[in-house]
C-alpha cells in the first residue's frame, strides 16, 4: 500500500486546533506497560484502538518526546490495561513523573511472561509489538493481541474528554 499524496498534503490545521478538536471526542483511558532497559516502563494513553479482528490487531501511539519511547522501540511485548473509575489514581500516577509510576510495589506484579502487570483495570491485553510506523510527532504502534484477562466485576469505563477524566455507564448498567 502506498501513502497518498494529494495536492493538499502539505496543508494542516495548527496543533492547537487539532488538540482542541480531539479533546471534544471521548477516548478510553488506558495504561500501557512494558519492560525497558532499566526496568518496568508505563504510561497513560488514550490512543489504543481496535484495528482488526482477523488477525486480532490493536494500535496505539506514543509521542516522539515521550520518556517511554525508547522502551517501546526496544520492546517485543506490552500490556494494555483498560481502565475503570476505580483506576483513576493509577491513570494520574502513570501520566505523571516517570520515576514515580512503579515506585509503589503494591500496585503491580509481573505476568507469567514477565511484563509489568498492574492491579486493577476492566481488562488487560497482552500484545506483541509488530510494527512501528513514524507518524508526525508520534509513532504508531500496531500490535497483535496475544492474550486477554478480564475483570470479574462489571465496572464503568474511564474516559477522557475536554481534558478531564470521567466515566460512562457500561452496557451492563
Amino acid at each position: 500500500m502506498t501513502e497518498r499524496s494529494p495536492s493538499t498534503a502539505h496543508l494542516s490545521v495548527s496543533a492547537e486546533t487539532h488538540r482542541r478538536a480531539m479533546r471534544m471526542h471521548p477516548a478510553g483511558v488506558t495504561i500501557i506497560t512494558l519492560d525497558g532497559a532499566d526496568g518496568p516502563v508505563g504510561f497513560t494513553a488514550s490512543s489504543p484502538s481496535s484495528l482488526s479482528s482477523e488477525p486480532a490487531l490493536v494500535s496505539f501511539n506514543v509521542g516522539i518526546s515521550s520518556s517511554s519511547l525508547a522502551a517501546v522501540l526496544d520492546a517485543r511485548t506490552a500490556v494494555i490495561h483498560l481502565l475503570c473509575e476505580a483506576d483513576r489514581p493509577l491513570a494520574l500516577r502513570f501520566a505523571g513523573p516517570s520515576h514515580l509510576r512503579f515506585a509503589d510495589n503494591s500496585l503491580w506484579t509481573r505476568s507469567e511472561t514477565g511484563e509489568p502487570l498492574l492491579h486493577g483495570g476492566r481488562a488487560r491485553l497482552r500484545v506483541a509489538l509488530d510494527r512501528l510506523v513514524p507518524a508526525g510527532d508520534h509513532v504508531l504502534v500496531i500490535a497483535r493481541l496475544l492474550d486477554a484477562w478480564f475483570d470479574d466485576e462489571p465496572s464503568d469505563p474511564l474516559v477522557i474528554v475536554d481534558g478531564g477524566l470521567r466515566t460512562i455507564p457500561s452496557a451492563a448498567d
